[in-house]
């Protein structure tokens, strides 16, 4: 019998169309974690390039995971676990593209044309975003500027300030919102 057959047989017996018993239950996911989290950290750390994000994502896979209300109807639990951590990594990729390509935007849009009266313009913009990331909180700014002035890689900046690679991102994005503002504040 493989691994899914007999992990369906121990969740719940159709015939007596019992609930399983929660002792079993526990033991099919710790039976689960251990014979494929290794695998499923691979999985997910190739996909998302980040040990923290593959972290956070294996979790919220397990929760759901647990979160079924008849396991047993799942044929393979492998399987199923792993589809949900391939749906989680792509929802995080989508939004990391997101926040990314407003990054881009916001940079590309404070460097465009150098005519004389850009330029003018351009330092004017530039003493406001210099304003804007010195009232950010410390830890927003370190980040922004680490990241968008010093140009290194969020894992790098996460790495250097001791945070999760999410938390490096949020501040980035807090950051950029707040000089967006600043300027379109100035600009109205």
């Amino acid at each position: 019998m493989s691994m899914a057959e007999s992990d369906i047989s121990t969740i719940a017996d159709p015939a007596a169309g019992a609930e399983p018993c929660r002792l079993e239950r526990t033991e099919l996911f710790n039976r689960l974690f251990r014979e494929h989290n290794r695998s499923l950290m691979r999985f997910l750390v190739t996909r998302l390039r980040s040990v923290q994000e593959a972290h956070d994502v294996a979790q919220e896979s397990y929760v759901r995971l647990l979160q079924l209300q008849q396991p047993g109807a799942v044929g393979l639990l492998r399987a199923y676990l792993f589809k949900t951590a391939a749906n989680l990594a792509i929802d995080r990729l989508r939004r990391r593209a997101v926040r990314d390509r407003a990054a881009v935007e916001f940079l590309d849009e404070i460097s465009e044309n150098p005519t004389l009266e850009r330029l003018v313009m351009a330092r004017q913009e530039c003493d406001i975003v210099q304003a804007a990331v010195a009232s950010l909180a410390t830890k927003t700014r370190e980040a922004f500027v680490l990241r968008v002035i010093d140009g290194f890689p969020t894992p790098e900046v996460a790495r250097q300030m001791g945070l999760k690679e999410r938390m490096v991102r949020e501040h980035i994005s807090r950051a950029v919102a707040e000089c967006r503002r600043s300027l379109s504040h100035c600009r109205s």
